[in-house]
């Protein structure tokens, strides 16, 4: 291959993610889906034990976020159901593994509310495209207002996935769903 067509390749690939990024907008849960989902108390979906650590991070989380970052030009939100503890919680694990410089994650992209259905309202404010979370539940309130649904999990729950969404087991998946046509 000379390294005119290499070019020529290259040119194409960039076009293609361009096209498949331009005015869209991605949003991503936390639990479960950044990070593991460790066993729930108080109520709350996501228990981060005190100091976390980036051993709660799924495999993976921060290149792929990185690269999302970089091909949807900073149009990546995190959007949450945390009550107000696990809210401080979360956003100081983000700062204790230093997800932002990790990432490149703007750190005013992050929306946290009570409860699943208020996903919903910050996603059409948000005008998000694609989501990924690890509840079907949410796939389901999300589904006439997303365009593309990735429910995010293990192997075993992939039956469970509804033929309207998309399913995911690792981020490299992730990627691969955000960027098909």
């Amino acid at each position: 291959m000379t390294i005119t067509e290499l070019l020529r390749d290259f040119t194409h690939f960039f076009q293609l993610v361009e096209e498949l990024t331009l005015n869209k907008v991605v949003g991503l849960d936390f639990g479960g889906v950044i990070v593991r989902h460790q066993s729930a108390t108080l109520g709350e979906d996501t228990a981060l034990p005190g100091g976390g650590g980036l051993e709660l991070a799924n495999a993976g989380v921060f290149e792929a976020v990185s690269r999302i970052v970089d091909a949807f030009s900073g149009k990546v939100w995190i959007i949450s159901k945390a009550g107000i503890h696990m809210q401080e919680r979360s956003l100081k694990w983000l700062d204790e593994v230093n997800f932002y410089n990790r990432t490149k994650f703007p750190p005013d992209h992050i929306r946290f509310c009570l409860t699943r259905e208020a996903k919903k309202e910050i996603c059409e404010e948000l005008q998000v495209s694609y989501f990924v979370d690890d509840r079907i539940h949410v796939m389901q309130i999300l589904r006439n207002t997303v365009d593309r649904l990735i429910l995010f999990g293990n192997e075993e729950r992939r039956r469970h996935c509804p033929p309207w969404a998309r399913y995911a087991t690792s981020w490299s998946e992730i990627e691969i769903e955000l960027f098909a046509k």
